[in-house]
């Protein structure tokens, strides 16, 4: 026996060497392969080496070397990682690791890693600056001035020893901005680009600094330096042309656009460039004529002749958007079937598959989705990284809530193109209906970068923050944007919204004012109401409707805003007087009638009020207010009967109206018509899930009535964007779905949130209660229940079912005073 066993441990003791030597072969091949060139080959024999040791040093460095060369930051992270959990005291994993971390803003993993680091590497300067840069961050977290001089002196020094110490630059920058010595700070820039004349990210600094010292000279070389430099990056060059614009330089920003155009080369880019300027400044019809005299051209020009199709693409999507859709599909489809039936490769496939993504996105506008599905489907079929494909598909998978399918799609497409805003965009709507708010944060913050602080994403960033209440980042936001674009109407109105939100009232005239110097009539009509909603937030009511009367004299809707002021201000008889005044002045105008009608009822003459309105929908089947203003004014007359009726005709008269289809939807819930109210909001649904109203009272009506798992998932698919929102409404309809789901601990936030927040609603306190109870809370459960009682008695209308509900709640609560009542935090 002892004889076998002395065998066994000689066969293992072989075996073992034998994969030791095994594996070395497979890392010798790996150096042999790094060294030809060829890190595929090599990473799948380091692979080999690691299984059969996986604690091969040499084999560990070597992987994580090789992804760090790749640029695959997360895997080198991943590698290095391994290497120093196997080995705890290598200098080169801590160093890489400690650099890795705080480049990617890991500042807990990169302090962790430096202090082990600087132990094995004293002296290192980089690891110094790193230091040094997280003490500068903590100084500006801690606010002082003093620590940030400091660390501040101490970058200065590093970098004077070492000129490559590009985080210590970053330091020294800061510090200099910080102190406001810009001409000291653009210094420090411009040796930091001397070294490396394509880092992004001084750029972005440097012009931050000409923007405050209003260089508007620097800013203009810098933006054409950048398109030299960064020439296939079409964000460059749409930066210059915002620039431009923002300048009213549109001639000049015209003229630059087509000095680039070279008729010889055989690049069409500037070309094309040029006509979807025109489109956007000018407007699709002059984009249209450009290209029309372009394809006309006899010769062609070599930068049209090298791509025709490209051109006759583009002209097939401006008569799209001049209203010409079946001739524009017609011509779109030409260009798929010139293409041919043979399946093509390389350059071909790109081209026909760019134009059964744009057949595609036409097909998707007219109602043809199962033609647009079918169309990207044959793209991703063909090339199953084509970006354009797995966005439209990915924005179709967001809007039926498919977010996982939609996540993995756009994850494809970034790394394909990673600095495409419009993934990103597409990336936080995603993670919004997902609930996942700050990955939602984040994706709209990294467009706004990726942009190049376009308008409208940093429209969109802003307003996620100052929903978030979060007004000075959303200010920033937006300040930043405007210094690239100081006249976007989009950018000064929401900036403008954010001050009124802050009660900043003093910013907000100034916003008004800069609306008022842009000479534009859209930007007196923004003022306008801003003007308005300044003045009500301040609650000046005379000199809002002082205002208003100045507006304009006999104008129906400057009239109408005075009559609503004055309403508002409980001022009935000039309200009364001057909607008469309205009518006579207007006597034919539906809309005058209208206004003199809901004056009327408003102030509890239902007598004249209620055919008058009549009178106006007559006239006017298509004025969604005056119905919706009948039917409430027989329901306040009581006379249900009348009221849906009136609301029948307003939805025949208008089948698509979303107001009427939800007023109706109100009315079967109050009926006790569940099943009808869920089908239609189920129909709104379906036509535009992007409404988070529709799906919040979808998920309410599913998560209240109904008790069968299909309905409960579908109400938590719904609704999983409400997490986080600060709506009541919301808060309630998340907190109570998450309880269906069996999960009160999560339901609780959201519902004591909610019933602050709306405190005379019996249905929130009820919800309430059976999360105090599934939680033992007992004695706040039995309160909560009383008070959804008393409210509900006081109520002018009762959901159906509640109060049986609320009674078998209070009867399934230990009585007081029992073992089982208490309190469980």
């Amino acid at each position: 026996m002892k004889k076998i066993f002395v065998i066994a441990l000689l066969l293992l003791a072989s075996a073992c060497d034998s994969a030791e030597d095994r594996a070395k072969e497979h890392l010798s091949s790996a150096v042999e392969y790094v060294e030809a060139g060829d890190p595929d080959r090599a990473v799948i024999e380091l692979r080999n080496a690691l299984k059969l040791d996986p604690k091969n040093h040499d084999a560990l460095l070597m992987m994580a070397e090789i992804q760090k060369e790749r640029g695959n930051v997360q895997g080198a992270f991943n590698n290095y990682r391994r290497l120093v959990e196997a080995f705890p005291e290598d200098p080169a994993g801590n160093r890489e690791l400690a650099l890795i971390a705080f480049q990617a803003n890991q500042f807990t993993d990169a302090e962790r890693y430096l202090d082990k680091a600087e132990e094995l590497t004293p002296g290192d300067s980089e690891l110094a600056a790193i230091r040094t840069a997280l003490a500068y961050r903590q100084a500006t977290l801690d606010k002082s001035d003093e620590a940030m001089g400091t660390a501040g002196r101490d970058a200065a020094e590093l970098l004077a020893s070492d000129d490559s110490l590009d985080v210590a630059r970053r330091v020294v920058i800061a510090d200099l901005l910080r102190q406001q010595r810009f001409g000291a700070a653009l210094e420090t820039i411009d040796a930091g680009l001397a070294r490396n004349e394509t880092d992004r990210d001084l750029y972005a600094i440097r012009f931050s600094v000409l923007s405050q010292l209003g260089d508007k000279g620097g800013i203009e070389d810098q933006l054409k330096r950048m398109v030299v430099l960064f020439p296939e990056d079409d964000d460059v060059g749409a930066t210059l042309v915002r620039w431009y614009i923002s300048e009213k330089r549109i001639d000049e920003a015209e003229a630059w656009l087509r000095d680039r155009i070279d008729p010889a080369a055989d690049n069409p880019e500037p070309r094309l460039t040029l006509v979807r300027f025109l489109s956007e400044l000018r407007g699709p019809q002059p984009a249209l004529e450009e290209l029309e005299t372009t394809l006309a051209m006899d010769p062609q020009p070599a930068d049209v002749a090298a791509d025709p199709a490209t051109f006759r693409a583009l002209h097939a999507g401006f008569l799209f958007s001049t209203g010409k859709t079946q001739e524009a599909i017609a011509e779109m489809q030409d260009l798929v079937d010139a293409q041919g039936t043979e399946t093509p490769e390389g350059e071909a496939l790109d081209r026909l598959n760019r134009y059964k993504v744009s057949l595609a996105q036409m097909q998707g506008a007219v109602g043809n989705q199962v033609a647009a599905r079918a169309l990207v489907e044959e793209v991703l079929a063909a090339d199953a990284s084509d970006v354009s494909a797995l966005k439209l598909k990915a924005s179709w998978q967001v809007m039926d809530d498919q977010t996982a399918e939609a996540i993995v799609n756009l994850r494809s497409a970034l790394s394909e193109a990673p600095r495409d805003a419009e993934i990103m965009t597409l990336l936080s709507a995603a993670y919004e209906r997902e609930g996942n708010r700050e990955l939602m944060a984040e994706m709209l913050s990294l467009a706004v970068e990726a942009s190049n602080r376009a308008p409208q994403t940093s429209i969109r960033y802003a307003n996620f923050l100052a929903q978030q209440e979060k007004y000075r980042a959303a200010e920033e936001v937006l300040i930043n944007s405007l210094r690239l674009a100081p006249q976007d109407l989009g950018l000064l109105s929401t900036l403008g919204r954010v001050h009124l939100a802050m009660e900043d009232w003093a910013r907000a005239e100034q916003d008004i004012e800069r609306l008022r110097q842009l000479d534009d009539p859209r930007a007196t009509a923004l003022a306008d109401e801003m003007q308005a909603q300044l003045l009500a937030r301040q609650r000046k009511t005379d000199d809002l409707t002082s205002f208003l009367e100045q507006l304009g004299q006999g104008d129906v809707n400057s009239d109408a805003a005075v009559i609503r002021a004055n309403l508002l201000s409980g001022r009935t008889e000039e309200a009364l007087s001057q909607s008469q005044a309205l009518i006579e002045a207007n006597p034919e105008d539906p809309a005058a009638r209208f206004i003199r009608a809901l004056v009327l009822t408003i102030t509890g003459d239902f007598e004249d009020g209620i055919p008058m309105l009549e009178e106006t929908v007559q006239d006017a089947p298509q004025a969604e207010q005056a119905w919706s203003a009948l039917f409430n004014a027989y329901r306040r007359t009581d006379q249900p009967e009348e009221a849906s009726n009136a609301l029948d005709r307003a939805l025949e008269a208008n089948p698509g109206s979303l107001n009427l289809q939800w007023i109706k939807a109100g009315e079967l819930e109050a009926a006790g018509d569940i099943d009808g109210a869920i089908g239609i909001y189920e129909k709104l649904y379906e036509q535009n899930s992007t409404l988070v109203v529709v799906a919040n009272n979808l998920a309410s009506l599913l998560s209240s009535y109904r008790d069968d798992p299909e309905s409960i998932d579908r109400a938590y698919t719904v609704a999983r964007r409400l997490k986080g929102n600060n709506t009541p409404a919301f808060q309630d309809t998340y907190g109570w779905i998450a309880f269906r789901k069996g999960d009160a601990q999560e339901a609780l936030a959201p519902m004591e949130a909610a019933a602050e927040g709306l405190p005379g609603d019996p249905t929130v306190r009820y919800h309430l209660a059976e999360v105090y109870a599934a939680l033992g809370r007992t004695e706040e459960a039995r309160s909560a229940y009383e008070t959804a009682m008393q409210l509900l008695e006081d109520a002018n209308t009762q959901p159906p079912g509640l109060a049986s509900r609320i009674s078998d709640g209070l009867k399934a609560l230990p009585a007081p005073g029992s073992a089982e009542t208490g309190t469980t935090e």
